[in-house]
Order: C-alpha cells, then structure tokens, then sequence
C-alpha cells in the first residue's frame, strides 16, 4: 500500500508543511517551513508547492490532508485549517484534524516505564498556558481530557490532582512534561521540581510529526469529511479588563478539569450509583447487586463532579481479561 499525505501547520508562529510517503512499509518525509505569524496566508501556498515538488508528488497523487488543529493562535489555525478544507475539497479526499498538543507530546522520546502520562504546556500569553494530557497505547495515542487554557498558578493544583488521580486507579505512572511554557515563563521549571516530574523538551509541535499523526488517522480510518474539519479554539477572549487582571482571573471558563475526579467506587458511593443506574436504566441493578459486586472483588470506579458521583463503571476480571458490566453517566453531564 502506497499513501501519500499533506501536512500544514500555521498554529504558531512557524509555519510548517510536509509531504509524507508511506510505502512497502517505509515512511518518507519532506519538509519546509517559514518563521514569523504575519506572513502565514501569503507563504502557506508556496510551502505546499516546495514539499510537493521535492517529493515529486502531484496534486492527484495525494489521499489525505492533516493539519494542526490547535489550540494556537487564532490566525494561524484558521489559515491551515481553510486551505486544508480547501485542498480537500479539490481532489475529494479526508482530513485528519491533529491536535497541537498531542503532536508534542509524541515528540517526546519513549520511556522504558510502565505507564507515562505525556503532560505538555503551551505558552499562551497573559500568564495563561495550554495543557493536555496523553498516553501512548498499542494503537496509538490516549487523551486523558480535552486541551484546557489554565493560569501558571493553577498548573501546580493540577498536577498534584493528576497524580492523585492515577494513585486511585492503582497507577503508578511516570509524569513527563514538555512544552514551550517550561522556557516562557521564568522559573516554572524550577518550581516544578518539587512534583517529581521527568522533563522533556520544549520544542513546538513540528509539520512532520502532523503528518505521522495523520498517517496513523488514515490508516484507522478516522478521517473526516472536509465539512467538519476546525480550528480548537480552547481560549475564547484574547484580553483581559484591567479590573479583571487586578483580581487574577484568567484562564477559560469551560475548562473545568478541576471539578471533575476519577477515584475507586466506595462502598459510601452505592447509593448513588445505583440512583443513577435507576434514572438510565430499564431494568436497573439495586443497590444490594452493587454491593456484593465490590464485595466479589469487581474492579469499580466513580467519577466526581463537584464531589457529587456523576458516573460509574463496573468491571470483572475474566482469565487475563476484562468484561465491561456496566457504565453509566448522569445524563446531565453527557456529551
């Protein structure tokens, strides 16, 4: 199988373009870029062109378009993705949407550990950093949550709740962080020692990597239709009042990682679980079936939203296996 892939980059202040090849096995990369934000529009065209001529490729040759998705900067990430749908559209091909953060985080060389958890932040101005969260698979990649926009302050609040949380889960996983934030902001890395972190590097996400990640969308078929294809826009204002600054407020108001927690059902949790499995459920597991499955030793987890449990998951441990018993979420918090 022969792929041919185009990737585009414009979320920071380089724009980066890349032709993969993906043949007999082998993965072949070309790649051009061009520093400074302004100039994005104007020089993304003439990228596509330089790569696509120096892998000897043509325009019909190509079967899919990977861009990064973001979260960057507003300009940047709506040039990549608009010529993107464009390309797209032209030759009736897929997009793969790869987003910014994930791309750093598989920058990152592998460990030899037996769980790592790929925390990367992003300089993001005003005292603010972007921050995701993933792990490798046998397939691929795991996000943790969705990429969140929070102050340099709560950074630390975070991470301690980060690692509470894998400890619940009876994870000892090693915690890497990586990103550009580690430089821009003075002292961060330095007060980040005292979490017991390994460091990475602070490189941007890179074009090629965008096409790897793309290669890999193409190949699991996750692609998606032009149409659908958008920018992540985590931030949603570019300024804040001075009144506001004067009272510390940053940070994105969606982004609420601090009021969610994932921890060990209890046997204090049944109530609520089984209330739960009432509202979703036609015929319901009660509240005695929750407790002899804990007391069978069933692997069982709560999620928790401002302390109240608003979802669950029940799990039996089979030969080597796992068998998935029930899963439920209040439907107030679906999405």
């Amino acid at each position: 199988m022969t792929v041919h892939l185009l990737a585009l980059d414009s979320a920071s202040a380089v724009c980066g373009i890349s032709a993969l090849r993906f043949e007999n096995g082998q993965t072949t990369i070309t790649s051009a870029q061009h520093s400074g934000s302004t100039q994005h529009a104007e020089r993304i065209l003439p990228l596509v062109e330089q790569v696509l001529a120096e892998q000897n490729l043509s325009h019909q040759e190509i079967n899919a378009i990977a861009f990064a998705q973001g979260p960057g900067g507003f300009t940047g990430l709506r040039v990549a993705c608009g010529v993107a749908q464009g390309i797209a559209y032209a030759l009736g091909v897929k997009i793969a949407a790869v987003p910014s953060l994930l791309a750093i985080a598989a920058q990152q060389d592998p460990l030899d550990a037996e769980a790592v958890v790929e925390l990367v932040v992003v300089d993001a101005r005003m005292q603010e950093l972007y921050l995701g969260a993933y792990q490798r698979t046998q397939t691929g990649w795991y996000s943790l949550h969705k990429p969140v926009l929070i102050g340099r302050e709560q950074l630390h609040q975070y991470i301690e709740q980060l690692k509470a949380q894998q400890q619940s889960l009876g994870i000892n996983a090693t915690i890497r962080i990586s990103g550009d934030a580690l430089t821009a902001f003075e002292g961060l890395a330095e007060a980040l020692t005292k979490h017991g972190l390994l460091f990475g590097n602070t490189e941007l996400a890179r074009s090629d990597t965008i096409a790897r990640l793309g290669l890999l969308a193409y190949q699991q078929d996750r692609l998606i239709d032009p149409a659908l294809a958008a920018p992540l826009y985590v931030r949603n204002r570019v300024a804040f009042t001075i009144s506001e600054r004067e009272q510390g407020l940053g940070g994105n108001p969606s982004a609420n990682w601090q009021s969610i927690q994932l921890r060990t059902m209890q046997a204090s949790d049944v109530e609520a679980v089984a209330a739960i499995e009432n509202r979703l459920q036609q015929q319901p597991w009660t509240q005695k079936q929750f407790e002899d499955s804990l007391a069978a030793g069933h692997w069982a987890w709560v999620a928790t939203f401002d302390n109240q449990v608003v979802a669950y998951a029940v799990v039996m441990p089979v030969a080597g296996e796992s068998e998935l018993l029930l899963i439920g979420v209040l439907p107030e918090h679906q999405r």
